[in-house]
């Protein structure tokens, strides 16, 4: 399974995305690693958004990041050629934004909401702000889960979609005071019981493979994954939910169920008190972990978009991440302030193209001994 090679990018073309007005970035077909370095703000992260536009449909950035339109424009286009994984055949994404919405082209065919194991471009992010994935709300953690959960269980978006009507249908009876609320009880706890086993399974194959991956790096000794399923595990939700009908009719709320659920990396049983770098680190081992499980189950391997990643760590520890990230059957976009600084430049990290990112525009720049491909520059 190790020899099946991942999604290449060839070509992709920006317009109107952030600060991104004119972009065409041109790539050889062998590009294993392509480094985007530059000032912060300057247009790297939003070139990493762009692919991942291509990919999912939607931005990993929050509404802070402000509108994905770039000001005084009315549309923004995104262009992706690439080879389909473990194939020869080349395939181009489109990704639309206009005042009608979103839409997304593969092949000049216009796509619906495919399930993410039949994406033609399946991409794994670690984003520039992991404490948030890690420290921040459950919902976070918990769309981290079912996102990489869906690849392996294709009904858990058809189950997820149900169980997010009756909860809905169950929380509107709540705010009419709860009598009928009992009525939607089986069907939610059933729901519930549904979407916790498949959740459970994923995260134990997970946690596996995740502290295999710990083992090298001393700080997240005693660390481990942990599935917390939304109400407590010696408790029947059916009992949970009749003596606390008092507390969700005053707050107008369902407050235990799958809804609820959340996987944590826990040191003995409490915090795990991850520094900045640790944290980017512990994301990336998730990730590394949820692709082994992936093609476990027989995906093909995804192209990686790496925000900074080895971002306030000392180069020991970036060496070996990077080590880590070292299959060159895979692609990766890499993120980062320089070439310079921490551990890009070892071998273990180097990059077969690089360009570097100055206010929205891109200029190639020839990576330590390895030759530039041609690049094509707006």
């Amino acid at each position: 399974m190790d020899d099946l090679i991942g999604p290449r990018l060839l070509r992709l073309r920006v317009r109107n995305l952030r600060n991104l007005r004119n972009v065409d970035l041109d790539l050889c077909d062998t590009s294993h690693r392509i480094l985007l370095t530059g000032s912060n703000g300057a247009g790297k992260t939003t070139l990493l958004e762009a692919v991942y536009l291509l990919a999912r449909g939607r931005s990993f950035r929050g509404r802070k990041a402000g509108s994905l339109t770039t000001d005084g424009e009315r549309r923004t286009l995104i262009e992706g050629l690439f080879r389909e994984a473990d194939s020869s055949s080349e395939s181009m994404l489109v990704f639309e934004r206009s005042s009608r919405g979103s839409l997304r082209r593969y092949n000049s065919v216009a796509m619906g909401s495919l399930p993410p194991s039949e994406s033609p471009l399946r991409v794994k992010l670690v984003g520039e702000n992991p404490q948030a994935l890690l420290e921040g709300e459950p919902v976070l953690r918990r769309g981290l889960l079912d996102w990489n959960l869906f690849h392996v269980e294709h009904r858990l978006g058809q189950l997820r979609g149900e169980f997010r009507r009756v909860l809905a249908q169950r929380n509107a009876a709540l705010r009419q005071s709860g009598p009928s609320a009992s009525l939607w009880d089986p069907a939610f706890v059933d729901l519930s019981d549904q979407i916790t086993v498949k959740r459970a399974a994923f995260v134990d194959l997970w946690r596996a493979e995740f502290r295999s991956f710990a083992n090298d790096f001393s700080f997240l000794d005693g660390c481990d994954l942990l599935f917390e399923r939304g109400w407590p595990h010696d408790s029947d939700l059916t009992d949970i939910l009749e003596r606390g009908r008092s507390a969700e009719v005053q707050r107008g709320q369902t407050l235990a169920g799958a809804h609820r659920a959340d996987v944590t990396i826990s040191r003995s049983g409490g915090s795990s008190r991850l520094s900045r770098g640790q944290a980017k680190v512990a994301v990336c081992l998730l990730q590394l972990a949820a692709e082994r499980v992936h093609r476990a189950n027989g995906l093909l391997p995804s192209l990686w978009l790496l925000d900074d990643i080895d971002a306030e760590l000392d180069p020991g520890t970036a060496d070996r991440l990077w080590r880590l990230f070292g299959n060159p059957d895979t692609q990766q976009l890499v993120a980062r302030l320089s070439c310079e600084s921490g551990g890009i430049c070892v071998e273990s990290a180097a990059a077969d193209c690089m360009f570097h990112v100055e206010h929205g525009t891109l200029t190639p720049a020839a990576p330590i001994d390895r030759p530039l491909p041609p690049a094509s520059l707006a």
